[in-house]
C-alpha cells in the first residue's frame, strides 16, 4: 500500500509550479502527509555569470539581496495559505542550486514524494544545462511526482 507521511512542493512562484499546488495538497489531505514547501535562490554571482545585460557585480548582489526577501515574504504566505486548508505546512527558502538543494532536502527531512512543475522560471539555463525537474527524477531518494506545463504557458 502506497503511504506518504511527507511530501514536498517546490516552487520557484512561476505560474507552472503554482500550478502543481493543487496536486500537493490534495495528496497531503489524501495521506494525511505533512506538506513541506521548498524555495531555492541562486547565489548572485551565479546569477552575474548568466546575466546577458550590463551591471556590476555590485548591482547583481543588491538586487539579489531584494528579490530574497521578497520570496521570503511569498513563501510565508503561500505557507499561510495552505494552512487554511491542511493545518499547517512547514517551509524552507535554502541559496544554491535548484536541484541540489532539492536533493539535499529530501533527504534530510525523509520526504516520501517530491511534488514540482516540469518547467519554471529558468528560461535560458534550461537550454545550457537542462530543467530542475529532470535533474531531480533522475537523482531524487523517493518518488517524484511531475505536474505537466498548464497549457498556453511558456
Amino acid at each position: 500500500m502506497v503511504s506518504y507521511k511527507n511530501i514536498l512542493y517546490c516552487t520557484d512562484f512561476s505560474t507552472s509550479a503554482r500550478a502543481a499546488l493543487p496536486y500537493a495538497i490534495d495528496l497531503a489531505k489524501k495521506y494525511g502527509a505533512a506538506l513541506h514547501l521548498l524555495h531555492v535562490y541562486q547565489d548572485a554571482g551565479h546569477i552575474a555569470e548568466f546575466e546577458l545585460s550590463s551591471g556590476t557585480k555590485s548591482d547583481y548582489i543588491r538586487v539579489a539581496h531584494l528579490m530574497g526577501t521578497e520570496m521570503e515574504k511569498r513563501l510565508e504566505d503561500l505557507c499561510q495559505e495552505i494552512a487554511m486548508e491542511l493545518g499547517s505546512c512547514e517551509r524552507k527558502m535554502v541559496r544554491g542550486k535548484a536541484h541540489i538543494e532539492i536533493i539535499r532536502y529530501a533527504k534530510e527531512t525523509n520526504i516520501d514524494l517530491i511534488v514540482m512543475a516540469s518547467h519554471g522560471l529558468s528560461g535560458l539555463e534550461h537550454v545550457i544545462f537542462g530543467s530542475t525537474a529532470e535533474r531531480v527524477l533522475g537523482e531524487s531518494p523517493c518518488n517524484v511526482f511531475i505536474i505537466k506545463r498548464p497549457a498556453g504557458r511558456s
